[in-house]
């Protein structure tokens, strides 16, 4: 994913010709209220309407970069675009539109400014526009504009400073605006509807611009943020391990596909193996899979039960059931280093544990070829028929690997499917209340 912040001004030059073709946003002076707009508010006091507008009677008023409003507009593919808005204060317009990011703003702006983006629709026919708050205490934003610019001649383009690596990815916007998430679903530690679960955002909410301050930011380097704290909200009453986790969902948002099959058996949202029946493999969504992921380990609990502290798992395949490949990294309090093992549960057994750096059974040595907390690695999870293949890279280079046979673990039958996980799933439950564990992501796909 390529994100761009683009330098208007005398940068960028257009055609007598150009904005002509007005595309339509709903409500694009907010003088009906929030219509036609999505509103991301994780405290319900970060976006408001405001009385003072630069036209009109109404604008919107965020105060922090973790609030935005935001909706979809048609596009023409491969068509130059003009979007405009009139900001005060701090704040950043943009659209995301094939995979891209192009935005900008302004940072403290004390009357009335006009910011220009100028864009490239690329391949795709619809795109996402969004304003967020920036600075200290955010802005407001009024009369939204996006035209065709036929006569666009040259847009000068600056890719943001790179940091964490290079990954390209923005301190000033959400993860939904760094990262693909219609494909995914998210639960976190919070129980914002006081329903006494964790609450779970669904694909299209979180494609939109969901943040939690806490549980699910875009951290300073621009990654994606995820904490898992012991004594925050769980799923069900038969789980006891608190997560801040993306769900695969292969529907992206098309709510008439369930996430699970009612019948028990694949559905469209979920994939199966290769070795599936014939019958099961026209169900699912996809057959076999490959996740891959750039991560850190921020944090892991230091509280609690000896064989709880510092667990946490940061990726998977979850089964109806049971889960095939669950990559867990394990850092003990007084090591600098921890040490990554994948398991493997066939169905209905215990879990099978393989090393894959480090060695799993030896907790009182600091692994020497471990891996700190806050540095960067990646994992690789694929799958091949009864093969399941997972890889640790450091520096371009494998550290560690399992190969997995599962012939006779259960999972080629009727009624199995899988999706994967990947996140922040914290191992321990009898910590302190506030111990948490924290991963941050810098990339993330998964591909069928």
């Amino acid at each position: 994913m390529i994100i761009r912040t683009l330098l208007v001004a005398s940068a960028v030059f257009l055609s007598a010709a150009s904005e002509a073709n007005a595309i339509d946003i709903a409500n694009a002076g907010f003088e009906s209220n929030m219509d036609g707009w999505t509103e991301v508010d994780p405290n319900g006091k970060t976006v408001s309407l405001s009385s003072e507008a630069y036209v009109g009677a109404s604008s919107i008023k965020i105060l922090s970069k973790d609030g935005n409003v935001n909706q979809s507009v048609r596009l023409k593919p491969s068509t130059n675009y003009h979007l405009t808005a009139y900001l005060k204060g701090g704040g950043i317009i943009g659209i995301k539109a094939d995979g891209d990011i192009f935005y900008d703003g302004v940072t403290k702006a004390k009357g009335w400014k006009k910011v220009d983006v100028i864009f490239n629709s690329g391949n795709a026919d619809m795109g996402f526009l969004f304003a967020s708050g920036r600075g200290k205490k955010g802005g407001r934003f009024d009369a939204f504009s996006l035209t065709e610019a036929d006569g666009l001649a040259r847009a000068s383009k600056k890719v943001i400073t790179r940091s964490a690596g290079g990954y390209g990815l923005s301190p000033d916007v959400t993860p939904a605006q760094n990262f693909d998430l219609l494909g995914w679903s998210l639960t976190t530690p919070a129980d914002d509807n006081g329903d006494s679960k964790a609450d779970t955002i669904g694909e299209v909410k979180l494609a939109g611009g969901y943040s939690h301050p806490q549980y699910f930011y875009t951290g300073s380097d621009g990654g994606m943020v995820l904490t898992a704290t012991v004594g925050g909200a769980v799923t069900s009453k038969n789980t006891k391990n608190v997560r801040s986790e993306l769900r695969e969902m292969l529907r992206r948002g098309d709510k008439s596909i369930s996430t699970r099959g009612s019948s028990g058996k694949p559905n469209k949202n979920n994939w199966v193996f290769s070795t599936a029946p014939t019958a099961s493999k026209k169900l699912a969504g996809a057959v076999d899979g490959r996740l891959t992921a750039t991560l850190a380990v921020n944090h892991v609990t230091t509280t609690g039960n000896k064989n709880q502290v510092g667990r946490v798992v940061i990726g998977q395949i979850h089964g109806k059931d049971d889960e095939p490949i669950k990559i867990q990294y394990r850092k003990m309090p007084n090591h600098e280093r921890g040490i990554i093992y994948v398991s493997h549960e066939p169905v209905g057994k215990d879990d099978v544990h393989y090393d894959l750096v480090g060695k799993m059974d030896d907790r009182t040595r600091d692994p020497i070829d471990g891996i700190a907390l806050n540095d960067v690695f990646s994992y690789e999870i694929k799958t091949k028929g009864h093969i399941l293949e997972t890889r640790i890279f450091q520096d371009g280079k494998v550290i560690g690997e399992a190969i997995i046979d599962q012939t006779d673990s259960g999972y080629d039958v009727a009624h199995e499917y899988n999706y994967f996980k990947a996140g922040t799933y914290n191992q321990n439950n009898t910590g302190d209340p506030d111990d948490y564990a924290q991963t941050t992501f810098y990339a993330l796909k998964a591909e069928h």
